[in-house]
């Protein structure tokens, strides 16, 4: 699965915004909403980390295995 830069950067935006909207208001709801949009930033990292790792795995055994190393 291949990030998607567009919604990605659409989640660090919405979550800029609502910091500083709960700055500039002092509300905490919009802490809330800024954490929770960063929070789904990073689980794509996560998601995006993990599904490189595998590939890597796959392609390292593909190797080791076909060089006989």
């Amino acid at each position: 699965m291949a990030l998607d830069r567009d919604q990605f950067q659409t989640l660090l935006t919405e979550a800029q915004a609502h910091a500083d909207r709960a700055a500039s208001e002092n509300n905490p709801q919009h802490y809330q909403q800024a954490f929770e949009a960063s929070l789904k930033a990073m689980r794509m990292l996560a998601e995006e980390s993990g599904d490189w790792r595998q590939a890597v795995a796959r392609a390292t055994e593909e190797f080791e295995g076909s060089e006989g190393v």
